[in-house]
């Protein structure tokens, strides 16, 4: 992306302000390998794009591949202040985070994402749920940056295409997609990513819930082959981008404004890696010995039962768990998502517009 227009209107502020400057050298923390979408086109994009626009005063190291941080630590490490920033999946702490997860529960029923999916939740936690903000900020954590997937296949060791092959099958699955997984009578295993290879090559998973892209990106390919497309349920939410809010409180407004650019331009990178993989992948899948198989069709009518079943339970668990208005925060979101649906309608795949359009419509209300 061509960031000179950004530059510009920060030049004049950064000759007044450069002198005065701390100068950051962030340790940032990302669960999944450098090859991974959200790192390698979210995570690196926004580290070099904040690093490019702060005239120097901004650098960081990236430690990827839970080589500091695991997925499951990530939040004790971002609360305690052992890194400074960190790729984060709030899905893995329902306790601490409820209600952003809330905010992020649709995914089990959700059949499409990209960059509009990503700004969206981005949108919601930092304008419009001030509940999810201050979930964040008492664990030290600013969010400035969410992910989407596309939509979910199951990546399978055997070939797999009906219900009865289904049943009693072990599956990853993240959070609340264990009830997709149960809703088709499979076996739900909580497992991360990092550890999934593994769990199918050693027969402790049978199958993963997660884009067709995986079989390249975690080389589930080699232990998984057997794609089915079910297209159904998206991961989304994060945030894949955060800094800790013990750092943001020492950035100047020029280097603040760095981070909220890149944050921008990995949300559009990142998201469009996932959709632009997936075509890869699918492209050529008879060539690297994939298998991609449609549903058969009393599985596709069986998903199908699924969607007012979920929101039921969603909506029923977080009232019980004491968030009283979750009704309007799942409509709320539900309301900024079809707004960032007709802007990337609008904007198309131009990354500088739909930059713009963050910066306008949420980093500079935060």
């Amino acid at each position: 992306m061509k960031i000179v227009r950004a530059m510009s209107l920060l030049a004049s502020v950064a000759i007044a302000t450069t002198a005065q400057a701390e100068n950051i050298d962030l340790a940032y923390a990302a669960y999944g390998p450098p090859t991974s979408s959200n790192v390698e086109f979210g995570v690196i994009p926004f580290l070099e794009t904040a690093k490019e626009m702060s005239n120097g005063t901004i650098n960081y190291t990236l430690h990827s591949g839970g080589s500091l941080l695991s997925a499951k630590a990530m939040l004790g490490g971002m609360t305690d202040g052992l890194v400074d920033g960190g790729q984060l999946l709030a899905v893995y702490f329902p306790s601490e985070l409820p209600v952003s997860n809330l905010a992020m529960g649709l995914a089990p029923i959700l059949r499409s994402g990209g960059p509009a999916l990503a700004a969206a939740i981005t949108e919601y936690v930092l304008l419009d749920c001030p509940e999810c903000k201050a979930e964040f900020a008492e664990h030290n954590t600013v969010f400035l940056g969410a992910y989407s997937t596309t939509a979910y296949s199951l990546l399978c060791s055997k070939p797999v295409a009906t219900l009865d092959d289904l049943a009693g099958k072990k599956v990853r699955v993240p959070g609340d997609f264990a009830y997709l997984a149960s809703h088709l009578g499979m076996t739900p295993v909580n497992m991360s990513i990092g550890e999934t290879y593994e769990g199918l090559q050693r027969g402790a998973l049978d199958c993963s819930l997660g884009p067709v892209g995986w079989l390249e990106q975690f080389s589930l390919g080699e232990v998984a082959p057997y794609a089915l497309d079910i297209s159904y349920g998206v991961s989304y939410g994060g945030p894949i981008i955060s800094l800790t809010q013990s750092l943001w409180d020492r950035l100047d407004d020029t280097q603040k404004t760095a981070f909220e650019t890149g944050a921008a331009v990995g949300v559009f990178r990142a998201a469009n890696a996932y959709i632009k993989t997936d075509q890869d992948v699918l492209a050529s899948a008879g060539d690297k010995g994939y298998t991609v198989t449609e549903p058969s069709a009393p599985l596709v009518e069986k998903l199908g039962g699924f969607d007012a079943a979920f929101k039921e339970i969603l909506l029923d668990r977080a009232k019980k768990g004491g968030i009283e208005n979750a009704d309007e925060i799942v409509s709320g979101f539900e309301k900024t998502l079809a707004k960032w649906e007709t802007i990337v309608g609008e904007v198309g795949d131009d990354e500088d517009a739909f930059v713009d359009r963050m910066m306008n419509e949420i980093y500079s209300k935060m």
